[in-house]
């Protein structure tokens, strides 16, 4: 494990980046990390804005996870626009490079489809996504917090369904997508790891 300030390395992180590098051979790696740090920054800045602040950046193989500081708590609100934060800035800054590719660059396309493709993943309502943070703080703010990890649970199982029968029938079609049944595995598996009232927060 590393660390530096408030940014923590796992093993399993360097190993996965490892990997990946190694099988990039499209030259992709670059395009999506940088659409990752924009999602993170995101989040950085709407928890800075709506009071509160960030205590550790966990970077893991399973993603980042944000870890807020007990010094500033933010209710569910704010929490829920927090993790809107992220997928905000994938989009504007989709829009923008589709904006600066009016000249035919295929990069920037690329990256546009890169933060697209980022944004509407971490928006799916499961657990351990942007999507399923907002719905349990929206479940929070109108129920009770038992009632809200119940339903996120329940969503997160039917999403990871989905997308396993997806790559199901991709396979069957010839079309197999491993990528596809590993996040919907991920998905079933990963557990509700954010605590209540809000200490971490999935990026």
């Amino acid at each position: 494990m590393l660390r530096w300030r408030h940014v923590e390395i796992s093993g399993g992180f360097l190993l996965v980046a490892a990997l990946l590098f190694y099988l990039d051979t499209e030259n992709l790696l670059f395009w999506a990390a940088a659409a990752c740090a924009l999602h993170e920054l995101g989040h950085g800045l709407a928890i800075r804005c709506l009071g509160g602040r960030v205590a550790l950046l966990r970077l893991t193989c399973v993603g980042a996870e944000l870890k807020l500081s007990a010094r500033y708590p933010m209710g569910y609100g704010r929490q829920l626009l927090a993790a809107l934060g992220g997928p905000a800035a994938n989009l504007l800054c989709a829009g923008a490079a589709v904006h600066m590719a009016g000249g035919g660059d295929e990069r920037a396309y690329l990256f546009a489809g890169l933060n697209l493709a980022l944004a509407g993943f971490n928006l799916l309502p499961a657990a351990p996504l942007d999507g399923g943070r907002c719905l349990w703080c929206l479940l929070a703010l109108l129920e009770t917090e038992e009632k809200a990890e119940r339903i996120v649970a329940a969503t997160s199982s039917a999403v990871s369904l989905a997308l396993t029968l997806g790559s199901l029938l991709l396979t069957l079609r010839g079309q197999a997508n491993l990528t596809l049944l590993i996040t919907a595995l991920w998905l079933l598996l990963s557990p509700w790891t954010a605590r209540r009232g809000g200490a971490r927060a999935r990026g």
